[in-house]
């Protein structure tokens, strides 16, 4: 049981991971074509921590499930 928590644990992780590392990219898109730039460099810096935080915790879980 405690291998299937781990497996979710890390798909979810990874996932979360991701999904920051694209908010993170949003955050601070902008300023080509008209397009009005966002300076939202607090909200990428979190998001950044966030997704790194995340992927680690993934990998973690990932090494606990193999043994």
């Amino acid at each position: 049981m405690k291998n299937k928590i781990m497996k979710f644990t890390c798909t979810l992780m990874a996932v979360v991971g991701t999904l920051c590392m694209v908010v993170a990219v949003g955050a601070i898109d902008g300023g080509y074509k008209g397009v009005p730039m966002n300076d939202n460099w607090l909200l990428c810096g979190t998001m950044t921590l966030l997704g790194i935080s995340s992927f680690i915790l993934s990998l973690y879980a990932q090494e606990a499930s193999n043994n």
